[in-house]
Order: C-alpha cells, then sequence, then structure tokens
C-alpha cells in the first residue's frame, strides 16, 4: 500500500509496502519501496513473522527485532517534524502549492469534469471527481489560476502519476 508523509511545509515523502510472499501462516515477505516523482530510490525486503502472539521484523530473514504493538498513526514524530499519514491515497490540495499541474495520486475513473479551458479557479474548488476504490474523490486545485489545458475526459481509467489537467 502506498503512503505518504506530509510535514507542515508541505514536504513529501512516498513509501510503498507490497506483500509479495506468503511463506507459511506465520512467515509472510513484503517488498519496501521509497520513491520520488514515482520512481522507485530505495527497495528492500522485509520479512515479518508471528510467534506466540507477537510479531517480529527482519531484513534479512536471519536477525530479528520484536514489533511494539501499536495503532495504525496518523502522525509521525521525527526529530524536529511531524509529519501527517495518509495510507493509499493523499487528499488533493495537501502538496505544495507551487505547480499548477494536478496529477492522479492513485489509480481512478474520471467521472466528472467540473471545469472548462479558460475558467478561472480558486484554490479548493472541485476541479473533477475521480472514482477510486469504490469512492468519488472530489480532486481539488492547490492554487488559484485559469484552467490552461484539459488532458483528461469522463470516462478515462488512469493510472496513477498521470497529468489531469493545468492551471496557471
Amino acid at each position: 500500500m502506498r503512503t505518504y508523509l506530509l510535514d507542515a511545509d508541505k514536504n513529501e515523502f512516498v513509501v510503498d509496502l507490497t506483500k509479495t510472499i506468503k511463506h507459511s501462516s506465520d512467515l509472510v515477505e513484503f517488498e519496501y519501496n521509497t520513491l520520488e516523482d514515482n520512481e522507485i530510490v530505495h527497495s528492500e525486503k522485509i520479512f515479518v513473522k508471528k510467534l506466540a502472539g507477537n510479531y517480529y521484523i527482519s531484513n534479512d530473514n536471519v536477525s530479528w527485532k520484536k514489533l511494539a504493538r501499536q495503532h495504525i498513526p496518523k502522525r509521525i514524530l521525527n526529530i524536529d517534524k511531524v509529519y501527517n499519514v495518509y495510507r493509499g491515497y493523499k487528499p488533493s490540495g495537501l502538496t505544495s502549492g507551487s505547480s499548477g499541474e494536478l496529477l492522479t495520486q492513485m489509480p481512478g475513473k474520471v467521472v466528472k469534469i467540473n471545469v472548462e479551458v479558460g475558467q478561472e479557479v480558486q484554490k479548493g474548488d472541485c476541479v473533477l471527481i475521480l472514482e477510486a476504490m469504490k469512492m468519488e474523490n472530489e480532486i481539488k486545485t492547490a492554487v488559484d489560476g485559469v484552467i490552461k489545458e484539459i488532458h483528461v475526459k469522463e470516462g478515462d481509467a488512469l493510472e496513477s502519476g498521470v497529468l489531469m489537467l493545468e492551471i496557471e
């Protein structure tokens, strides 16, 4: 599952954790990838096993560390930064507002386009609706501007990272 970590300065860190092999009912292998610009910059295998009701983690399947029981966090503290955690999606409008490009954050289908080329939009306006994971998601602008170009049409099935529209 793709996970997005965003700090108050809108710096973004993206990681993928994918189950690759179920060795047994108690041992599962995962692939952990760190991404930049939708490209993998670091990859490693992680093993998780369950023993006597506890979970253990290893990156070599030899030495193991016990995992502490915890609820899935919505925030992570790291030295001098606080990161908001979003699993499987990144809410539109939360990345840096300097870019007028609106990209898909997950695969989905364009249900409705609410704008047309030349139309003025304000930060936070819903410009289109994308159906993903059986839910309709309002895609909102992160910047004020004018719609320069629309690269998709209603009914299009999109992969993650596709340029949907440009705002200038």
